[in-house]
């Protein structure tokens, strides 16, 4: 990797430990911005530079600095309740940033790849938590899913647009 790759990959990471600790309480998972910050780094960067951005931040929460929901860190979180859904953040990530280094031009692609990243981090997540929770897929999906189905449609429609925006300004830099 030169320093550019370099750069631009910290500077993707960066963008995610800023924007992702902000959260709303709703019971045992909480809102955050986590996903939407997600999006937005996959769908304005490259496949290689989002997906290690993605693994800094978890491993920059994971050695205890406050960058996962409510300010918070350390390895803790990663093998609690949500921790499936911060691995979650991976696959998630290298779809959209897959799909929209391939289809840059295609507008529907940027809400399409984020809507089949969030299912598969939700699919991570909900998987983690009916083995950490003990629970059933039913009652799992109505704690982890329901409660955030209607923002993370609201989160994919506002990186849609900005992330739009962003990719066509910014990719001379980037790429």
């Amino acid at each position: 990797m030169n320093i550019k790759k370099i750069t631009t990959t910290a500077i993707l990471a960066a963008i995610i430990c800023i924007i992702a600790p902000f959260s709303l309480p709703a019971g045992a998972i909480p809102i955050s911005l986590a996903t939407f910050s997600i999006y937005l780094v996959a769908c304005i960067s490259g496949r290689n530079h989002t997906v290690i951005a993605v693994i800094i931040y978890i491993l920059i929460g994971a050695a205890g600095l406050p960058v996962f929901s409510y300010f918070t860190g350390g390895l803790h979180k990663l093998t609690g309740l949500t921790g499936g859904y911060i691995i979650g953040y991976i696959p998630c990530a290298f779809i959209i940033a897959t799909l929209t280094d391939r289809y840059p031009d295609k507008k529907y692609i940027y809400p399409a790849s984020m809507a089949l990243g969030t299912l598969i981090c939700y699919l991570v997540g909900t998987l983690w938590y009916m083995l950490q929770a003990e629970c059933g897929f039913l009652t799992a999906v109505v704690t982890c899913i329901v409660p955030f189905a209607v923002g993370d449609i609201i989160k994919i429609a506002a990186a849609s647009c900005i992330g739009i925006t962003l990719r066509k300004r910014l990719n001379r830099f980037i790429n």
